[in-house]
């Protein structure tokens, strides 16, 4: 019996570690494929993402054309409905205010169209020079005082009590110093333009951020370099909005101006056809009048959107 379990040892010896069997896993995943189809769910994911951005942004720009060019055409057929209609249906007589498209009627006149160009051209002439000379006056002005707290408490109020004056009442002080040409004109637009140039300068320049000027001032920045670099960027959307409000104003006092003493201009147009109790025609040149106002504005308005971007 012993010698029969020694064979049996010995044989186990000779025959090695019996391994027990492993079951076989089967076929492994294809990594790669399943990788590149991850990659392409991303994809076409974040390319849904992108169109549904371009969309949306689609949609914002459609929504601002439309209440940029959409709301304001809607609202001038609306004036102009009522304008045509209303005055028949209330009995209103036609002298005093004519129809819409009788107003209309008087562009058909080469007469009036040959007045209208040429004395729109006088008042565009008389409003450009006013807007430039009070302008360049009102933005040195408000750079003074604005840097210079001494400057300001010294001059600042009267420069309130020249604005409170009626400018009718300036014009014809400007006939008797200068004459009864185009200077009296420029000057009336000059003194309308200037206040606001001179409060939205003064505004933006003492609104200029204290750390920024701090930093200027311990990096040794030259005077040059600090207007340029730090004051006048800052200033800028001040001005030009002081600027935007100017232009009207401007061609304001053109026409008050022509209505004191002048012999060409859309204002002494406007005073001949009152004379001739022609109210379709005065329609017409207040019709060009606030046309000439909107292109002046609108031109602002954009050179505003391009200098000052940020």
């Amino acid at each position: 019996m012993r010698l029969s379990e020694q064979g049996d040892r010995d044989v186990g010896a000779e025959a090695g570690p019996v391994t027990a069997a492993v079951p076989d896993p089967g076929p492994r995943p294809d990594t790669t494929t399943a990788t590149a189809t991850g990659a392409t769910a991303k994809g076409a994911t974040a390319a849904a993402k992108s169109r549904g951005g371009t969309r949306r942004s689609g949609t914002g720009t459609g929504r601002r054309a439309l209440h940029a060019v959409g709301l304001p055409a809607l609202l001038l057929v609306v004036v102009a409905t009522l304008w045509q209609f209303l005055p028949g249906l209330l009995g209103v007589n036609e002298f005093v205010l004519p129809p819409l498209s009788k107003v209309l009627a008087q562009f058909g006149s080469g007469s009036l169209l040959d007045q209208l160009w040429n004395n729109g051209l006088v008042t565009l002439k008389e409003t450009l020079l006013g807007l430039l000379a009070g302008s360049a006056a009102g933005i040195v002005a408000g750079v003074l005082l604005g840097e210079s707290s001494v400057v300001r408490a010294t001059f600042y109020p009267y420069l309130v009590a020249f604005q409170s004056l009626p400018k009718i009442a300036l014009a014809p002080l400007f006939v008797i110093w200068f004459g009864f040409g185009t200077t009296p004109k420029v000057l009336v637009a000059a003194t309308l333009t200037f206040f606001p140039l001179l409060v939205n300068t003064m505004s933006g320049v003492m609104s200029v951020d204290r750390d920024r000027a701090q930093l200027f001032r311990s990096l040794s920045a030259s005077r040059r370099q600090t207007w340029t670099k730090l004051l006048l960027p800052s200033a800028l959307p001040s001005v030009l909005a002081g600027f935007e409000v100017a232009t009207v104003l401007a061609l304001l006092g053109a026409i008050l101006g022509e209505f004191v003493s002048s012999q060409d201009g859309l204002g002494v147009l406007l005073q001949q056809q009152q004379t001739n109790y022609d109210t379709a025609g005065v329609f017409a040149t207040l019709i060009v009048l606030a046309a000439m106002g909107v292109v002046l504005n609108q031109i602002v308005v954009q050179l505003r959107k391009w200098l000052v971007f940020w």
